[in-house]
């Protein structure tokens, strides 16, 4: 007999908590992994102001101040609870409908195409618009009351979905490997790839699947950051990035910022699947109570 399937309408309200969360704590490591990334190498270029996370944050803190570091934040925050939530909602709702009948197990490959399915429609729905704002933001070193309506008359409407297939790229990789991994890990530990595990397992689980994710999908999430900052029209494509990419600046380019994406990914999905377990079981109770 199949296990009861978990409600999608739980898990998008328990991802939207978790995002908001997990949003205001690593935002500081988003901002400079948005720096480095957008940073062009090009050998006899002019060098970037800053090359780490230290140093990033020593220069940023010096030349504008400590609050610029959450620059990008607000519009950020904003889209933080929708993300999560279409998220792990989407990827519960594909793991309902890829589950086995009889037993309602679902497969490592089933797995990672609910993770991606889910992936696509956060990329579709919420990611595209908030990163390009986001990114934009922090090449112009503007706010969200300033930022957006000088984006919106240079740009127009348009100009907010720049790098659409780039970011469901990397939406797509980024959820299939994560969601992958979690339910692997769940499934090594008990058995059962939808077990509720202690909530530090769960968080270790977390940051397994958050160091993943960064290792498979950093060229896409430097292709993304490109094709949706001020300097875009140095590409004619998401193709064209890639090429460029690769002929000017050399393969390590692809990995321009990894380093403080894993700084703020990795603890990020550690405290995300915490907070969606206990988010979800807490909506539960009270749904079954009432």
């Amino acid at each position: 007999m199949a296990a009861p399937k978990k409600k999608t309408w739980i898990a998008l309200s328990a991802g939207a908590v978790g995002g908001a969360i997990e949003c205001c704590a690593t935002w500081p490591m988003e901002y400079i992994k948005t720096q480095l990334q957008s940073f062009r190498t090009v050998a006899g270029g002019p060098r970037p102001p800053f090359a780490g996370i230290a140093s990033g944050l020593r220069y940023t803190v010096a030349t504008t101040g400590v609050l610029s570091l959450y620059n990008g934040l607000a519009p950020t925050l904003a889209f933080a609870a929708p993300k999560a939530g279409v998220r792990f909602g989407a990827n519960q709702f594909f793991r309902n409908r890829l589950a086995d009948p009889a037993t309602g197990h679902v497969s490592m490959g089933k797995s990672f195409l609910a993770g991606l399915c889910a992936g696509i429609c956060e990329a579709t729905l919420v990611v595209t618009p908030q990163e390009t704002i986001k990114t934009k933001l922090i090449n112009l070193n503007m706010g969200l009351v300033d930022g957006v309506p000088h984006l919106l008359k240079a740009e127009g409407v348009a100009g907010v979905y720049a790098g659409l297939a780039s970011t469901c790229m990397k939406q797509g990789g980024n959820q299939g490997s994560r969601f992958l991994f979690m339910a692997q890990w769940r499934k090594v530990l008990s058995g059962d790839a939808e077990a509720k595990l202690p909530a530090h397992l769960t968080f270790l689980g977390g940051l397994g699947a958050g160091l993943f994710s960064v290792l498979a999908t950093a060229p896409f999430d430097v292709v993304k950051t490109r094709m949706q900052s001020k300097d875009a029209k140095n590409y004619a494509s998401t193709p064209d990035c890639f090429r460029q990419i690769a002929t000017r600046e050399g393969p390590r380019a692809f990995f321009n910022g990894a380093l403080a994406r894993a700084a703020r990914v990795v603890p990020g999905q550690g405290i995300i699947f915490v907070c969606v377990d206990l988010v979800y079981d807490a909506i539960a109770r009270a749904s079954s109570a009432s």
